[in-house]
């Protein structure tokens, strides 16, 4: 039944023997549900394997995960070697939007380590990349970047008119997700500059946006921004209006402290902590002992200090010609350690086994005639089999129908505001998400972001096959990914083939 109705409904994912592209894709789903320690430790596991077997843009994008989640968890130093060899094989890859994004997580990174001197260098170069793509997306997430910096820098009017550049582009482009962040950086500017009570209103004002669509990250940074906003008012403030202040203040600390706890997030998990003790102190002294004790233990497990000691290392080699060989040794030992004998057999068995599986699926989905979400939906609702007497009966339930027609239709609703959330998504159907996971494996057999991928790439394909004005980068906006290099990566793992070679076969 699941497989009659698997092959009607979407192609089946390619199946993963391989154990690199089986912990590659596991990192991937984790980084993308904001699970930052487990990313981390299936990533590095994937990325000897992927480096062994010459996968470039896996161990690029591989790379690229690993050094912003090892930033998200605060470990600097690995971030950085990371967001490094990135660039490096972006580099020797020619892609400016690549080399642009990649140049962006290494200025990120020392923004995050305190060292925004360092990546204003990086970043200001990061612009240069990114002009040349002539991306408006791009451009605006590099201008959010400087923005952020400049403001480290206490340079306010830089900062401002980045982020004003980067709010009219993301409005130009209609990324609504995009502009929300764009605004919330506008929001830090303005209370570091004293504008507190306009700084609290835009934060209002998208927090509500960042908790519908399960951006945990940006919530988590928002609230303790206007918290902190809050607590800056609270100061000036009779005794009443101060005490309001400061239980405002209070809740937003609270729920971006679970956040971060839950996203595997010490630094502002920290910073909630730290807040939570200066709101409670006048509200709950007992409270806030308890608060100023979970802020203290996590500053000592972030070993900032030896982190920036070893930043420091790093400072004198801005350039992109200069970047560090700085694993070239090690991998290439692993490699003459691991292809011997035996091993390079069954590596190279492997390999052409995998090549045959890719080179069938791709023949098989390539031959296949697009269709549209509608044309899907209508077909599994009208789907039957027959029995042994040859008399039709329904394969599915009115009630799977009905889950499947509904699940189809959020995920078009995500895909059209460019946030595909499975928690949101098990919520809108009034279901945890585990449940949602059950019910979705057992009528197709597939995980629920297996069949997000699904539905995104027939998507990609149809706007490619009938909608030939589009550039690759809106085909990749109109099916939810934030860049035009993440979209071609997954559109070659689904299909064999970039899209634009997909494009040029198809004219």
């Amino acid at each position: 039944m699941k497989v009659m109705f698997l092959s009607l409904l979407l192609s089946v994912p390619i199946a993963q023997s391989d154990k690199a592209m089986q912990l590659y894709e596991a990192s991937t789903r984790y980084y993308e549900s904001q699970k930052y320690d487990s990313a981390v430790i299936v990533g590095e596991q994937a990325l000897p394997l992927l480096q062994q077997k010459g996968m470039k843009d896996e161990e690029a994008e591989e790379l690229s995960i690993l050094s912003v989640c090892c930033m998200r968890k605060s470990d600097y130093d690995k971030a950085l070697r990371y967001a490094k060899a990135c660039n490096k094989l972006d580099h020797k890859s020619g892609d400016v939007e690549r080399i642009s994004s990649s140049l962006n997580t290494i200025g990120s990174i020392y923004v995050a380590a305190k060292q925004p001197k360092e990546g204003l260098k990086y970043l200001q170069q990061a612009l240069q990349y990114a002009e040349q793509t002539g991306l408006n997306s791009r451009i605006a997430l590099t201008c959010g970047s400087l923005s952020e910096t400049e403001f480290a820098l206490k340079h306010y009017k830089e900062a401002m008119s980045y982020i004003d550049r980067a709010i009219e582009l993301e409005r130009k482009e209609g990324r609504e997700a995009k502009l929300r962040i764009r605004l919330a950086q506008r929001a830090t500017i303005l209370a570091g500059i004293n504008r507190r009570k306009e700084a609290v209103e835009t934060f209002d004002s998208i927090i509500p946006y960042f908790r519908r669509t399960g951006n945990y990250q940006s919530l988590a940074i928002s609230l303790n921004k206007a918290g902190q906003a809050l607590l800056d008012m609270s100061n000036a403030k009779g005794i009443n209006a101060k005490e309001n202040l400061e239980r405002r203040a209070t809740e937003y600390f609270r729920e971006s402290a679970k956040l971060c706890r839950n996203m595997d997030n010490p630094y502002n998990e920290m910073q909630a902590r730290r807040g939570l003790y200066q709101a409670l102190w006048t509200l709950n002294p007992d409270s806030a002992r308890i608060e100023l004790e979970a802020f203290n233990l996590l500053k000592d497990s972030l070993y900032n200090n030896a982190s920036a000691e070893t930043l420091a290392r790093y400072n004198a080699e801005f350039g992109v010609d200069e970047l560090q060989e700085e694993n070239t040794s090690v991998r290439r030992s692993r490699t003459c350690i691991a292809i011997v004998g035996a091993i390079l057999l069954l590596v190279a068995i492997a390999l052409v086994i995998r090549q045959r599986k890719l080179t069938a699926l791709q023949r098989k989905r390539l031959g296949e005639v697009s269709m549209t979400l509608d044309e899907l939906r209508q077909r599994y609702e009208n789907l039957t089999a027959t029995d042994e007497n040859g008399h039709p009966y329904d394969v599915l339930s009115e009630q799977d129908k009905d889950f499947l027609t509904k699940t189809m239709s959020t995920i078009t609703e995500q895909l059209e505001n460019n946030s595909v959330n499975v928690d949101e998504l098990a919520s809108a159907l009034a279901m945890s998400t585990s449940q949602f996971r059950r019910r979705l494996s057992a009528l197709t057999g597939e995980t629920p972001q297996s069949y997000i991928t699904n539905i995104r790439m027939q998507k990609a394909r149809h706007l490619l096959d009938t909608h030939l004005e589009l550039s690759v980068l809106e085909v990749a906006l109109q099916c939810g990914y934030d860049d035009q290099s993440s979209f071609t990566r997954a559109f070659k793992r689904f299909f064999g083939i970039t899209p634009s070679e997909y494009q040029q076969r198809s004219n």
